[in-house]
């Protein structure tokens, strides 16, 4: 008896290739999960939005806004108590107007 030789790649571009838009991009994605799943078994579940395309976009629009120096001060972990003094100015300045 013969063996059946399946090409994998072929037939996964033959069932793609007719696929909406939408679902070839959720076929993208799992591929891309395939790809990373070890790296995602390491990361902590509570901090799987981070790596999610909407916090990503907020990321990249944060570095922007950090290259183009649209932020007034870039803090340090041991400088919070700082950053919240200085938030609490800034609402009292506001305020006395």
């Amino acid at each position: 008896m013969q063996s059946l030789k399946i090409n994998y790649k072929d037939e996964i571009l033959r069932e793609i290739d007719n696929l909406t838009s939408n679902k070839a991009k959720e076929v993208l994605e799992f591929i891309c999960f395939i790809k990373h799943k070890k790296a995602l078994e390491m990361i902590d579940p509570t901090q799987l939005y981070f790596y999610t395309p909407k916090w990503q976009e907020m990321e990249k629009k944060a570095e922007e806004d950090i290259r183009a120096g649209r932020v007034s001060e870039e803090y340090s972990a041991s400088g919070m108590d700082k950053f919240f003094a200085d938030i609490k100015k800034g609402r009292q300045k506001k305020s006395r107007k």
